[in-house]
């Protein structure tokens, strides 16, 4: 099973500084993240326009994603971070994990996930 919305989601993000010319989305192999228990699930990775424009925290980005990416699925709130490597964080609330970056202007932003089935 594969997950993918990227068309959508960088439509949506328009408002949040980045323009609409993504690339069209296409379904990716499922993500599984370092350390991650996961041996089942979906996952998606989505091609950012921009690398600026977006949340102040690795949970907030998480929580827009959740209510604009336009998957379903994704939990609005409970996150929490559980790895970092430099401009890098791996966030989880239940069974969905997801990778946020942080731009140059020091905001954060979703670029793929999984679920765990």
């Amino acid at each position: 099973m594969y997950v993918f919305g990227g068309c959508l989601f960088a439509g949506l993000l328009t408002g949040a500084g980045c323009g609409s010319d993504a690339a069209p989305a296409t379904p990716v192999p499922a993500v599984h993240v370092a350390g991650s228990s996961c041996a089942d699930g979906s996952g998606f990775a989505l091609s950012l326009v921009s690398d600026r424009g977006g949340q102040p925290t690795p949970a907030s980005a998480a929580a827009w994603f959740a209510r604009h990416g336009g998957l379903t699925g994704i939990p609005t709130e409970g996150w929490r971070q559980v790895s970092r490597s430099g401009s890098s964080v791996t966030v989880e609330s239940g069974a969905v994990t997801l990778h946020v970056i942080q731009g140059p202007d020091q905001t954060w932003q979703v670029d793929s996930g999984n679920r765990c089935s």
